[in-house]
């Protein structure tokens, strides 16, 4: 072989070899320092079916509330409106307890952690990537436009009280990168199974984000989670998709 033809491999090789491609993108995040101000709407659906010995819900409740983030930190309004159909289901539900309280529910989803996260979702990433193994690291496509795709192994992180009792049988991250590896969507799916003494069960996820570009910030413009679960006689399915509109 040529040896001028054959340089550039031998560069090629050595460049996918020194690659790293999960500090490519920490190093990306790294750039949203979220200090500028950002007001938005952010709005949510909680969904959940839950069905068995232990008791039966179906419900749903949807509810908006507006969010203001700076470098002071973040305020959550909620409206008169709101309010005023929280207190109507809690008074229904005093009347008879048997009722659930929808709107009540999806608004206990929002807490000043979900604020931060919705208006400033880079650190949350980086959470989720730290100590992740790299699985593939591939071209594609994300909306119909190119991207790098990355598909990793999440670290499994299970509370100390549970170990022995859970066992992990899937903890997947893909990551959707535009040209400056920053992140376009997030994929994240788990799955895992739990036994303690006779009783045992299942439970598996699927976390998606939508993300976008706001000031300083890498926004969480969309959000859906579903849940589903299983054991002790018991089956449960719960599914949230959030939004957030910046004004």
């Amino acid at each position: 072989m040529n040896a001028t033809r054959f340089l550039p491999l031998v560069l090629l090789a050595a460049t996918s070899l020194s690659a790293d491609p999960i500090g490519d993108v920490r190093a990306a995040l790294g750039r949203f320092s979220a200090r500028d101000t950002v007001r938005a709407t952010y709005e949510l659906q909680r969904t959940v079916k839950n069905e068995g010995k232990f008791g039966n819900d179906n419900f749903s409740g949807k509810i908006a509330v507006d969010l203001e983030a700076g470098s002071g930190g973040y305020h959550i309004v909620v409206g008169r409106p709101l309010l005023d159909q929280i207190a109507r289901e809690r008074e229904a539900r005093d009347r008879n307890p048997k009722l659930n309280t929808p709107v009540a529910s999806a608004l206990r989803e929002i807490n000043a952690v979900e604020a931060a996260d919705a208006l400033d979702f880079a650190p949350a990433i980086v959470r989720l990537i730290d100590g992740a193994k790299l699985v593939s690291d591939a071209a594609g496509t994300w909306a119909g436009k190119p991207a790098r795709v990355l598909i990793l192994r999440a670290a499994d992180r299970i509370d100390p009280d549970d170990a022995g009792k859970m066992k992990v049988a899937e903890n997947k991250v893909t990551l959707w990168l535009d040209s400056e590896n920053v992140p376009l969507a997030v994929e994240h799916l788990f799955g895992a199974k739990f036994s303690f003494l006779f009783l045992k069960g299942e439970v598996s996820e699927k976390k998606s984000w939508h993300l976008a570009r706001a000031a300083d910030r890498l926004v969480r413009a969309r959000y859906e989670f579903t849940q589903n679960s299983s054991g002790m006689g018991q089956k449960g399915n719960e599914s949230v998709v959030a939004t957030v509109r910046v004004h």
